[in-house]
């Protein structure tokens, strides 16, 4: 078995075990929007930048019936962007959240360069890891003003209960 091979099977079991772990109960819905909205984002951006030589994926689940890389881009960034969104601080300073928000995309920007790297998961084209650090700092911002806005009323969500006399 190739070493990507195990990386993805990697990605997999720890992105369940992530989901599962990290988002409480009471923000599983939060968390399964965030992951749905990256997904939708994600997959916007990623067909032209497949298509146009940005990236490529060497090893990958579909070879025949798709370019993408499915595993990382539809299933184990959007469970850490997920993650991202049900553990920010919302009250906290302007500064501790772009803070946050600047570590979360430099982590997930590392962990990428690293794929990168050293295995054939994922190949940049055109793209530097500067661009890439960019490129996913646009996915989580855009996922994250889409989050917010979806939640924004929350009185279209609160359920009343009428009393019957």
């Amino acid at each position: 078995m190739q070493i990507e091979h195990i990386i993805l099977a990697a990605m997999w079991l720890f992105g369940f075990l992530g989901f599962i772990l990290l988002i409480p109960r009471k923000n599983l819905r939060n968390g399964l929007l965030a992951y749905l909205m990256f997904q939708a984002v994600i997959w916007l951006c990623d067909m032209p930048s497949f298509e146009f030589g940005l990236l490529s994926a060497p090893v990958r689940e579909f070879p025949k019936a798709t370019d993408l890389a499915i595993t990382i881009n539809y299933f184990f960034y959007p469970v850490l962007f997920s993650i991202y969104y049900v553990k920010k601080r919302v009250n906290g300073c302007r500064w501790s959240r772009v803070s946050y928000f600047l570590i979360w995309v430099s982590a997930v920007t590392m962990y990428d360069i690293i794929i990168e790297s050293y295995t054939d998961l994922l190949e940049y084209g055109y793209l530097t890891w500067f661009g890439m650090w960019i490129y996913i700092a646009f996915l989580f911002f855009i996922s994250e003003v889409c989050c917010n806005w979806f939640f924004k009323d929350k009185a279209m969500f609160q359920t009343e209960r009428r009393e019957t006399s």
